[in-house]
């Protein structure tokens, strides 16, 4: 007994041939349309047994599956039988959509830079990433107040950064309710870098890619998400029955500073609650917002502290205003 092995033809390698039940059922056409479009297109292309037996060569079965792609979304199999497998799989790549653009933790957040322009265009925008969403380019430290409220994180770029920058970093972000500060650097000392890193500012020595200055932006949004998250189980000091009280009572014997901080907790327990709503409603601000909360819920733990403080020196008594919430 003869054991049957078929070879492609001279010129191609030699690789045993696919008998056509099998490519049947690795391209999904079956056997009958097989021999049809043979018959009619010249396609697909078989060798023969000794017996007449259909046989396929691997590139013919890889090119009848790109075939079978496209004939799936309306293409004519008599338009596609000439073409190669290079021109079938560029015409299948034309039909796929488009991927859609990876998602951040930081998409949203808004970058406000400062310092060298030079090479800060090519860094924060890359055609592999999501572009960064920058809302303006300052040239100095000092143009950072006219922005209060319009970023939410600050991105210094220095060629040569020096101690002088360093300290004029650090004066620019104090007081600024802000998510945080990154630097990118060409060359630097240790002290200088050591001296950023501890006021909170983070070095990037270049070159740097923008995806680098996103996963930067991505681990300060976890970060405030963490933050807002402790923050949201702290227990507030006062309820709103004794702020409205505190604000209604009449201080005659120092100052008005305690309706005052009433009206300023209420104010804030409010943007809390509005904040939490929006963060809700709006995924992708959500990082925003969840910052905002986490900022106001510590704006309020200030003025609680210096609202008791107020309410001691006017010797009135926080338990007789039912101050404590439950």
């Amino acid at each position: 007994m003869t054991t049957f092995k078929t070879i492609v033809r001279t010129g191609e390698a030699k690789t045993a041939l696919i008998p056509i039940g099998a490519v049947a059922k690795a391209t999904g056409i079956n056997a009958s349309t097989l021999r049809i479009w043979e018959h009619r297109y010249g396609l697909p292309k078989p060798h023969r047994t000794g017996g007449g037996a259909r046989r396929y060569a691997p590139s013919e079965v890889q090119r009848l599956k790109l075939i079978k792609a496209l004939v799936d979304v309306g293409h004519k199999p008599s338009n596609l039988s000439s073409l190669s497998i290079e021109e079938l799989a560029e015409h299948l790549n034309f039909l796929k959509p488009p991927a859609s653009p990876q998602r951040h933790a930081s998409d949203g957040i808004r970058l406000l830079t400062v310092g060298d322009s030079t090479g800060l265009k090519s860094i924060l925008r890359d055609d592999s990433q999501s572009e960064l969403n920058v809302v303006n380019h300052l040239s100095a430290p000092e143009e950072i107040q006219q922005w209060l409220g319009k970023f939410d994180v600050l991105l210094f770029n220095y060629s040569a950064l020096q101690s002088t920058h360093a300290q004029q970093l650090i004066q620019s972000i104090q007081g600024l309710a802000h998510m945080g500060a990154m630097v990118i650097y060409s060359y630097s000392n240790s002290i200088t870098l050591q001296t950023l890193e501890a006021a909170g500012i983070h070095c990037l020595k270049s070159p740097v890619s923008s995806a680098d200055v996103r996963q930067l932006l991505d681990s300060l949004v976890e970060k405030a998400h963490v933050n807002g998250s402790s923050t949201r189980k702290t227990e507030k000091k006062f309820s709103v029955e004794a702020l409205e009280t505190i604000s209604a009572l009449d201080f005659s014997l120092y100052c008005e500073c305690p309706r005052h901080l009433a009206g300023l907790l209420m104010s804030l327990n409010g943007f809390v609650s509005y904040s939490e709503q929006c963060q809700d409603t709006s995924p992708q601000d959500a990082a925003i917002h969840r910052y905002l909360r986490t900022m106001a819920a510590d704006a309020i733990s200030s003025i609680e502290s210096g609202l008791q403080l107020v309410l001691t020196a006017e010797d009135i008594s926080t338990s007789e205003l039912s101050a404590q919430t439950k």
